[in-house]
C-alpha cells in the first residue's frame, strides 16, 4: 500500500514541516487508475466490453445529466478493473502502468505542479496519498519529487491478480497520521490539497487546508470553514477569498 525511495527517512526529517497532496484530479489532471484500466483495453488485456459496460455512465457524465454523474461514472470504471484482477495477468498490467505514467506523466495542472515545485524549495517533506495504484502512484510521485506516497495495492499471485484489493481513496487520514507519526513531522503551517470528499479528512488535518477545484462536497465543507479554495480553468488560475462572510474571486499567480 505504501512506497518510498528509499528503505529508511532518517533524523534530518524529524520535526519537518511537510505537505500532502492528493493526486487524481489534483495533480494529474485525469485518473491514473482510469488511464490505467483504458490503456489495458487498448492492449487487449481486458475485454473491450468493460467499455460498453460503462458507456451509459461516461455519457451521463458527459452530457452533465445530474450532479453525481462524474462520481458514478468513475466509480464504474473501478469496479470494472476490480472484478477483472483475478482474470488479469499481472505482467499486462505492469506493461500498461508504465506506458501511463511515459505517455500521462506531465498532464498536470499549472497550480499544483508549481506549488509542489515551491514547496520542496522550501526544504518541505512531501507526501502524495492517492487512491490509484502503487505501480502508477510510484513512479508519478518520483517523477515530481515527493518524498513518500500511498497508494492502493492489488494482491499478486504467480501470474494472475487474487482479486484482493487494499484502497486508499478512503481513510486517508489515517494513512496521513501514520506518517506524521513515522517521521515525527511537524504540524506547524502543514499544507494539505485535495480536489474531492475523500480529501476532506486529510485537509481537516492540517493548518492550511486547499481545495483545489473542489467537487460540490468539498467545496461546501470548503466554505463552513474558511478553507482556501483555488480554481483552475484554461490557462486562468483564481483564488476564492473569504471577506466578511463571503468568498470573492481573485485572480491568482501559480502559488
Amino acid at each position: 500500500m505504501t512506497n518510498k525511495k528509499s528503505p529508511q527517512v532518517s533524523s534530518p526529517h524529524i520535526g519537518k514541516k511537510f505537505a500532502v497532496f492528493d493526486i487524481d484530479g489534483t495533480l494529474f489532471r485525469s485518473g491514473l487508475y482510469r488511464e490505467v484500466a483504458f490503456e489495458l483495453v487498448r492492449m487487449g488485456a481486458i475485454p473491450e466490453s468493460i467499455l460498453k459496460k460503462i458507456a451509459d455512465k461516461e455519457n451521463a457524465w458527459k452530457k452533465r445529466s445530474h450532479g453525481s454523474a462524474f462520481g458514478e461514472f468513475d466509480q464504474a470504471v473501478v469496479d470494472a478493473l476490480d472484478n477483472e484482477l483475478p482474470r488479469l495477468k499481472v505482467a499486462y498490467f505492469d506493461l500498461a502502468a508504465e506506458k501511463v505514467i511515459n505517455k500521462h506523466r506531465d498532464n498536470v495542472y499549472v497550480y499544483t505542479r508549481d506549488l509542489v515545485k515551491k514547496l520542496k524549495t522550501e526544504g518541505r517533506f512531501m507526501l502524495a496519498i492517492s487512491g490509484s495504484q502503487r505501480e502508477v502512484v510510484g513512479p508519478f510521485a518520483e517523477h515530481y519529487g515527493f518524498d513518500y506516497w500511498v497508494g492502493q495495492t492489488f494482491e499478486r499471485g504467480d501470474e494472475f491478480f487474487t482479486g484482493h484489493v487494499r484502497k486508499t481513496h478512503e481513510g486517508k487520514g489515517k494513512h496521513l497520521k501514520r506518517l506524521i507519526k513515522k517521521y515525527s513531522l511537524s504540524m506547524e503551517d502543514s499544507i494539505a490539497v485535495g480536489d474531492s470528499a475523500g480529501d476532506i479528512e486529510m485537509l481537516s488535518m492540517v493548518e492550511r487546508p486547499i481545495a483545489f477545484n473542489p467537487e460540490s462536497n468539498l467545496y461546501a465543507v470548503a466554505k463552513e470553514h474558511n478553507w482556501s479554495i483555488v480554481i483552475e480553468r484554461k490557462n486562468m488560475i483564481y483564488r476564492l477569498e473569504h471577506d466578511n462572510g463571503e468568498y470573492r474571486l481573485h485572480q491568482a499567480d501559480s502559488h
